[in-house]
C-alpha cells in the first residue's frame, strides 16, 4: 500500500519541521538562560540545522516518488499534535534548560525510532537508493540522541548539586 510509505513520508516531513521550531525555542531559553548549565549555542544551532536538512531531503524523497511533499498526512497531522506539547514546554519562560532537555529527549527518541521505521519501508517498497540517504540522516539522528542526552544528564547532576 503504497499511500502507508506516503503518509509515514508526510509525518517525518511533518516531524523534521517541527523539529526546526523546537531547537529554534530551545536556542532562545538557552541564550537567556540566567541558570548554571546551558548547552553550547552553536551545537544547538547545528542540531537545529540538520533538522533542517532532514526536513529538505524527506520534501525531496516525496517528490522523487511522486508524492506532493505539501500535502498534510493523516499521520502528520498527528505528529503536529504531539509537537505542540513540546513547544509548550520550549516556550514556557517558567521551565528550565534540564526541563526543555527532558521534552527534546522525548523528541529524539521518538524521532530515532520514526527514521528505523521509515528506513525499512523504503527498502520494502524497493526504494533501496532513498532508504540508503536516509540511513545517513538517521546517523545524524543517533548523534543528536547522545548529545540531548548528554546535555540533560549535565543540567540535572547540576541542578542536585
Amino acid at each position: 500500500k503504497p499511500q502507508v510509505l506516503i503518509d509515514k513520508l508526510g509525518e517525518r516531513l511533518a516531524y523534521e519541521r517541527t523539529g526546526v521550531r523546537l531547537y529554534e525555542a530551545f536556542l532562545l531559553k538557552v541564550a537567556s538562560a540566567n541558570e548554571g548549565f546551558a548547552p553550547d549555542l552553536e551545537a544547538v544551532a547545528a542540531i537545529r540545522d540538520d533538522e533542517r536538512s532532514h526536513f529538505e531531503l524527506l520534501g525531496k524523497a516525496l517528490q522523487q516518488i511522486g508524492a506532493d511533499p505539501t500535502a498534510m498526512t493523516p499521520c502528520a497531522d498527528v505528529a503536529g499534535v504531539m509537537a505542540s506539547g513540546h513547544l509548550q514546554v520550549l516556550t514556557d519562560p517558567r521551565t528550565t534548560i534540564a526541563q526543555a532537555l527532558n521534552s527534546l529527549l522525548a523528541v529524539e527518541l521518538a524521532d530515532n525510532a520514526s527514521w528505523e521505521l521509515l528506513i525499512e519501508l523504503l527498502q520494502d517498497a524497493g526504494h533501496k537508493d532513498l532508504a540508503q540517504g536516509f540511513t545517513v540522516a538517521l546517523q545524524t539522528e543517533e548523534a543528536h540522541l547522545a548529545t540531548v542526552k548528554g546535555w540533560l544528564r549535565q543540567a540535572v547532576l547540576e541542578e542536585a548539586t
